[in-house]
């Protein structure tokens, strides 16, 4: 094998340091890099959380609530049951690790497993100074390669689920809007920050995760259950 020479590239010079984000609505292949429970602080919330690759792009903090502020399990109950099937897990364990974080329960068994996520957009306004940010939202989980849903899985159906929702799938704007004097309704005259510095929307208590999310990228439905006769 012989070494490589190299020759300058001022457009590859530009990029150097700066990570690629997955910030925009779209049906994303990839590998599941961390996993981990999300508690809510004042209520008995939980969710799975996930930091994503696909093609050398991550999201930091990717969420799937599960049981909501009651205790009550939510919808986003078939999600994980979903993603299970497309990592190939049958059980999800979770265990107490020390991360560079902090204290947290993580699933191993998903580590490194691949998925397929469909991602949604959503446009948010930051209560703290009213600038505009945004977080990525899972819409649906698929088989990568296949891109079959669970439920297509199930009953032998084509492929078809997905390509069908990102037909209409489109950027949901929940900012809130300007008011007279140009400024949104929600600025406190603090000065506005990057356009999309973090995935935090400040409307639930930030995870461990998140504000990692967050401190990094400040640098610039239902599903059917698992039935035992179906091999993973």
């Amino acid at each position: 094998m012989q070494p490589m020479s190299f020759k300058f590239d001022p457009e590859a010079a530009k990029k150097a340091g700066s990570a690629a984000i997955i910030n925009e609505t779209g049906a994303y292949e990839g590998v599941i890099l961390h996993a981990q429970v999300g508690f809510g602080t004042d209520s008995q919330s939980q969710s799975l959380e996930l930091r994503f690759e696909s093609n050398g792009a991550k999201s930091d903090y990717l969420r799937i609530n599960f049981i909501g502020r009651d205790g009550e399990p939510t919808f986003g109950m078939d999600l994980v049951n979903a993603l299970m099937w497309t990592a190939g897990v049958r059980d999800l364990i979770p265990e107490q690790q020390q991360t560079s974080e902090g204290t947290a329960w993580v699933f191993p068994a998903l580590t490194n497993k691949k998925t397929g996520l469909v991602l949604q957009k959503e446009l948010r306004t930051k209560q703290s100074d009213g600038s505009d940010t945004y977080q990525m939202n899972i819409r649906h989980v698929f088989q990568p390669g296949t891109r079959l849903t669970y439920a297509e899985f199930a009953e032998k159906l084509p492929a078809e689920a997905i390509d069908k929702l990102m037909l209409g799938l489109k950027d949901v704007d929940k900012r809130q809007p300007v008011a007279g004097n140009g400024q949104n309704t929600a600025q406190r005259g603090a000065p506005t920050g990057n356009r999309y510095a973090n995935q935090n929307t400040g409307a639930a208590p930030q995870s461990k995760l998140q504000q990692a999310s967050a401190n990094r990228n400040n640098s610039p439905q239902p599903l059917p259950d698992f039935d035992d006769d179906i091999p993973f």
